[in-house]
């Protein structure tokens, strides 16, 4: 704004020197008209003085005021017509520093919006990559993390650790409860699986695990918005369903995942490294 309010103001000053550049012109120009139709009456004059034969008329008499009355005549309208050059170069040089600022105003102005297009630009790419990461975490952890907090027992440990092999990073998971934080796609995923269970009844009858997710998702998805981790929930979600084999699952899968969230992100998951396996373990930013 501050750039726009500055050009106008330049504009309408250049305008005004311009309106006034016309009118000086316009002087000059009449000014130098009045000049040349001056020195023709001069030279007329000239001429017919030398042609007279009778002097000491009143014709003679006027002819000569005019001829001598030209010099002083001459150089009143020369500087007429030159204080009109004068104050037209003036202008000029106001319209060169005028022109000049605007010029320079306008190109702070095409860097200031380009200076504020990359920082749109940038931080829309730096969210967006923020907000891939956190989905591409969350995958990872619906995954690879919490299938393991079960057992092959089916029993529900709180805490994991995975420890690389130079024992130098180490991420920690810890899982309490999750959240349906979208109730619209769980309720998605609860029909695109009930329409699984209608069309598998079709051909066979629905085995006990099936039965068993069934009405774990059911209950858990349907009535609940917050639940604990289980082990038949999170082995479905750490399934590699084949999405024309079985669409109607490969899609609820897929709401699923989208659906569930953390309630604390960093509260259930934290990174650490160290220089040397003897060195005590440092916390690693997660934001």
């Amino acid at each position: 704004m501050k750039f726009k309010s500055r050009i106008r103001t330049l504009e309408h000053e250049i305008n005004g020197q311009r309106n006034e550049l016309k009118k000086t012109n316009q002087g000059e120009e009449k000014a130098r008209k009045k000049w040349a139709k001056g020195y023709g009456g001069f030279l007329k004059a000239v001429e017919q003085i030398t042609k007279i034969k009778t002097h000491g008329t009143k014709k003679e008499a006027n002819l000569k005021e005019k001829i001598q009355g030209w010099s002083a005549k001459s150089t009143e309208l020369t500087k007429e017509r030159d204080a009109f050059r004068r104050h037209a170069k003036d202008i000029q040089e106001v319209l060169i520093r005028l022109g000049t600022e605007r010029t320079m105003l306008m190109e702070q102005q095409t860097n200031d919006v380009k200076a504020i297009d990359e920082i749109v630009t940038q931080v829309f790419a730096l969210n967006a990559t923020v907000v891939r990461a956190s989905q591409d975490r969350e995958d990872c952890l619906n995954r690879h993390v919490f299938p393991r907090l079960v057992d092959e027992r089916g029993r529900l440990s709180s805490q994991i650790s995975f420890t690389s092999a130079d024992g130098l990073r180490r991420v920690v998971a810890m899982v309490n409860s999750m959240t349906i934080v979208r109730g619209d796609m769980a309720s998605q995923a609860m029909s695109e699986i009930q329409r699984f269970f209608e069309r598998f009844q079709k051909t066979t009858s629905m085995n006990v695990n099936m039965r068993a997710l069934y009405e774990l998702t059911k209950q858990l998805l349907i009535e609940k918005t917050s639940f604990k981790v289980g082990p038949d929930l999170y082995r479905f979600l750490a399934m590699s369903l084949d999405s024309e084999v079985l669409p109607e699952l490969s899609l609820a899968q897929r709401l699923l995942r989208q659906s569930i969230r953390s309630e604390k992100t960093n509260s259930y998951i934290r990174i650490y490294e160290r220089l040397s396996q003897t060195d005590k373990w440092t916390v690693v930013p997660q934001s």
